[in-house]
């Protein structure tokens, strides 16, 4: 049975061994978990490397605090995979979300397409940042990383900093003409994948996507809901590496 796990960077660090718990985390160990004083958890803390932490819970006199008794950093996962993904409806992209921070995704770039729905203004950003990143530090405490993938706000799809993506660049596209994903051969340790909104990308949007670099690839001959496209597509990349 795994640990009840918590995130570190919001709690309050008092020494190198020793971090306090929010109000928050606090009733939800004391109060949903029912743990008592001496239990046993797993602190998660992305850091410059990501760490977890074997931790002792200290709660006596009012106070709630959790206490360091061992460590060890986190093994990068390989290949580390760069999502670029379509604004999709929430309910879709919330589902993204979580696949990415239990598949160890190493970042997400939220593209606005021609043919998203979703249409994100300055006023709503602030918000959909926070729940989006609530979302991701819910996956990462469920599957046990120390560091949730890093997200940025969404970006025009001219504006991508294309230049700072992995060499190694596959897209998903709609086309009879598109290879299978299962002919690629040997994985590079950083990926770049791409996945367009419902409806895929627009013809300049594939346009650009060849003139960067990004090989189109197809998931089989059923048409998927971009998210499943996404999920799937991250999910082969680390199946294949899994398998050598």
């Amino acid at each position: 049975m795994s640990l009840p796990k918590v995130r570190l960077e919001r709690c309050v660090r008092e020494d190198d061994r020793t971090w306090r718990l929010d109000g928050a985390q606090a009733r939800h160990l004391l109060k949903s978990l029912r743990l008592c004083d001496g239990a046993t958890v797993e602190g998660l803390s992305p850091g410059t490397e990501g760490e977890r932490f074997l931790m002792r819970l200290e709660a006596s006199g009012g106070r709630c605090a959790l206490h360091a008794i061992s460590s060890e950093k986190e093994r990068p996962d390989r290949p580390e995979i760069t999502l670029l993904i379509g604004l999709l409806k929430p309910g879709q992209f919330d589902c993204v979300l979580r696949a990415s921070s239990e598949l160890g995704v190493k970042a997400i770039i939220p593209l606005s397409c021609e043919r998203s729905v979703p249409r994100i203004g300055d006023s709503d950003c602030g918000k959909k940042a926070a729940r989006w990143q609530k979302i991701l530090d819910e996956g990462t405490s469920v599957s046990g990383a120390a560091s949730p993938p890093v997200i940025g706000p969404p970006a025009k799809f001219a504006d991508v900093g294309w230049d700072s993506l992995p060499n190694f660049r596959c897209a998903a596209v709609i086309s009879q003409s598109s290879p299978p994903i299962s002919e690629i051969s040997e994985l590079p340790g950083e990926i770049a994948y791409a996945v367009g909104p419902e409806g895929d990308w627009s013809e300049a949007e594939r346009a650009v996507l060849a003139e960067k670099k990004f090989a189109p690839v197809s998931l089989g001959r059923r048409t998927m809901r971009s998210s499943t496209a996404a999920i799937a597509g991250i999910a082969w990349f680390r199946l294949r590496a899994l398998a050598g």
